[in-house]
């Protein structure tokens, strides 16, 4: 089984069993986001991707966290909405300057590795 299949078998994997629990505790939101940033975080590192795998769940992980805070405390969404798209836009940037060379370096790689079992 090739990487990306394998990849691809445990995000799903790991998407499945995450409705299943959203099923029993009825968390659908912000819960379905966690099992989502998790499943694709995890298809991303499988591939090796570590970068963005990690990003991913770290920001698909924020969400919840961030709409449980808001909703326990007496914080108000005019406050918190803008400081959302102020850390958006953080992320975009240093995703823009800082990652891309890694992950086009990861690119390379993987194409590498999937051209070296073939004959040209």
């Amino acid at each position: 089984m090739d990487k990306r299949k394998r990849a691809s078998g445990i995000s799903g994997g790991i998407f499945l069993i995450g409705l299943g629990i959203l099923l029993i505790t009825d968390w659908w939101w912000p819960g379905i986001l966690l099992v989502i940033g998790l499943s694709g975080g995890a298809e991303q590192i499988f591939r090796g991707q570590m970068a963005r795998g990690i990003g991913t769940i770290a920001f698909f992980s924020a969400i919840p966290i961030v709409i449980a805070i808001v909703q326990s405390t007496d914080i108000s969404w005019a406050i918190v909405g803008p400081f959302i798209l102020i850390v958006l836009g953080v992320i975009t940037l240093v995703k823009t300057f800082y990652l891309k060379d890694n992950v086009e370096q990861e690119d390379m790689f993987e194409t590498s590795e999937a051209n070296d079992g073939q004959s040209f």
